[in-house]
């Protein structure tokens, strides 16, 4: 019975919340590990590489789903051809944001990385198109389009302080991927438990990782770090529990029971954490920079319930 007995035990509990409260609910509690997630990735960068944080998230990640796996005795539902498949979300959801998103933290500030995550509803309407075949109404097209805009203008306001062209195309790449993995996610494992499939993708990525830990010239541990080691391990365990294990198995969930697009609104609150985390820890923010991801955000707002639902072609 996979993992039914978990999932029947989260929807008596939705249902104790009255319908799909209990989806909001477990969204506000992802928005608020998320939204922090930026800043762990940050302090742990104060001692440990890129690919050292990456690595360790997954693999402590994968720790807690297992120990629920072997809880609550879900059998294996994977075929051998569905490995292939499971490449998406392991390489293009988790190894390389999880890989890429501490360099740029590093380098531009927590704050304005996090901002970008915003725009992940907006990319997934963007790459629905392809993937399942979902046309948006005018009305989605025309907050598509506006959080393009926006996203325009804070990448320049962005680069006219000191941030790189390289950097922030990176950063807007993020969200594309997470927008890929989630929607492929919908479309080839709608009927995978989550939790299998949320520890699955987490341990084939730490096998992934493995190897380029020790190859890639980023170090493990940072020359000098000793004074900050204590504040970046307890960052890498909060990252790797809570904003890896749990959150990815909470995401994977609503995914499944909500789908991608109202999951991926997580995004629509991640950015203010990060903001406010960034500003609290002495990052500078600029008005132009908040007006735009308050510009994007309500584009994404427009985007849910401003349209029609999808037009499918068939």
């Amino acid at each position: 019975m996979y993992d039914e007995i978990l999932l029947m035990n989260l929807r008596n509990v939705d249902k104790l919340f009255h319908g799909k409260v209990f989806s909001y609910l477990l969204f506000g509690v992802l928005t608020v590990i998320w939204g922090s997630n930026f800043i762990l990735m940050k302090k742990a960068g104060l001692a440990f590489g890129p690919i050292m944080i990456s690595f360790s998230r997954v693999v402590l990640g994968a720790c807690v789903l297992w120990g629920m796996v072997l809880a609550t005795q879900i059998k294996w539902r994977f075929k051998p051809g569905d490995f292939l498949a499971l490449s998406i979300p392991v390489l293009v959801g988790a190894v390389f944001p999880y890989s890429i998103l501490p360099w740029l933290i590093e380098r531009n500030g927590s704050g304005l990385i996090g901002m970008m995550i915003g725009l992940v509803p907006i990319m997934t309407v963007i790459v629905s198109i392809p993937i399942l075949n979902q046309w948006p109404g005018t009305q989605k097209f025309i907050g598509v389009a506006g959080g393009l805009v926006f996203l325009i203008v804070l990448l320049s306001d962005s680069i006219r302080h000191d941030a790189k062209l390289t950097d922030m195309v990176l950063a807007s790449v993020v969200p594309l991927c997470y927008a890929v993995a989630n929607t492929y996610i919908k479309k080839r494992f709608k009927e995978t438990p989550p939790l299998l499939l949320s520890c699955t993708v987490l341990t084939m990525s730490a096998i992934v990782l493995l190897p380029l830990v020790f190859v890639l010239p980023w170090p493990i541990v940072k020359e000098g770090s000793e004074q900050n080691l204590s504040t970046a391990i307890m960052a890498l365990l909060a990252n790797g529990f809570l904003a890896t294990g749990f959150a990815t198995f909470g995401f994977y969930y609503l995914i499944r029971e909500r789908g991608p697009l109202f999951a991926g609104l997580v995004a629509y609150l991640i950015p203010f954490g990060a903001i406010i985390w960034g500003w609290l820890d002495g990052e500078s923010v600029t008005k132009v920079q908040i007006l735009s991801i308050c510009g994007i955000l309500a584009m994404v707002a427009f985007i849910e319930y401003g349209g029609k639902r999808f037009k499918i072609r068939n």
